[in-house]
Order: structure tokens, then C-alpha cells, then sequence
């Protein structure tokens, strides 16, 4: 299973060319297995300003499973940040800390140029996809 952050989304519908968008593309026409996070859904959503662009990312997003984390999860995203900071680790948001810790939980592969979680899969078993 593969989870896609925010930021690939919004290049995504932005229309970028990037190796991260690429594998998203080939992902979505194989019809890998691929699910979101109502997170990562909120905060690509909150950057559209056309409704008609809000309306297609949504029905791509309905598509797809949805993980749900609840508040275990954000309290074992809670841990995760407190044991990153107790080595040094510096993790600049908490929602990074609930995706990686959703991923973890899944065994899912995240999808995500965001050095944020390059740092947290150096001290965890986060598995980040590379171009």
C-alpha cells in the first residue's frame, strides 16, 4: 500500500512534472494500492480555489480508502515526535508526525519529497519511496 502526502497531491493538480508525480500518475492508471489520509485530504482540499478544481480532487479522494488513524494514532504520532525530539530530531509539524505514524501503522510506503520525513525515516522503519 502506497500513501501519498499533501505535497505530491498539490503538484499533482497543479499539473508539475516531478518524479514524485510520476509515480503517482503510473500508480493511479495501474490502479495500485493506494489510500489517503483524511488529513492529507484537508489540507489539499484547503488550496483550491476554483470549485470545479475542488470537485475533481474530491471524487479522486473519494476513490480511494480511507485510513483512519484515530486517537491512538495521533497519540502514538505524539510518541513518535516526543522520541525524534529526545534524539535531536526536530519534526517542523505535528501532521508530518500523523502521516509517518499512519504509514508505520499500515505498513504503507509514503510518498513524499518533504524532508521532514527523510529525518523520520532515518530513526524509524518509515519506508520512502526514492526516484
Amino acid at each position: 500500500m502506497m500513501i501519498v502526502d499533501s505535497n505530491t497531491w498539490a503538484d499533482f493538480f497543479n499539473g508539475r512534472d516531478t518524479p514524485h508525480v510520476q509515480r503517482l500518475d503510473e500508480a493511479l492508471d495501474d490502479e495500485q494500492d493506494l489510500a489517503v489520509l483524511p488529513i492529507i485530504v484537508t489540507e489539499v482540499l484547503q488550496g483550491f480555489r476554483s470549485d470545479t478544481e475542488f470537485r475533481r480532487a474530491r471524487r479522486v479522494f473519494e476513490s480511494l480508502p480511507a485510513i483512519d488513524t484515530g486517537v491512538d494514532g495521533h497519540v502514538r504520532a505524539a510518541e513518535l515526535f516526543r522520541r525524534l525530539r529526545r534524539k535531536g530530531i526536530t519534526v517542523r509539524g505535528a501532521v508530518d508526525c500523523v502521516i509517518a505514524q499512519a504509514c508505520l501503522d499500515a505498513d504503507a510506503e509514503l510518498l513524499s519529497p518533504d524532508r521532514d520525513f527523510e529525518r523520520i525515516a532515518r530513526h524509524t522503519r518509515l519506508r520512502l519511496w526514492k526516484p
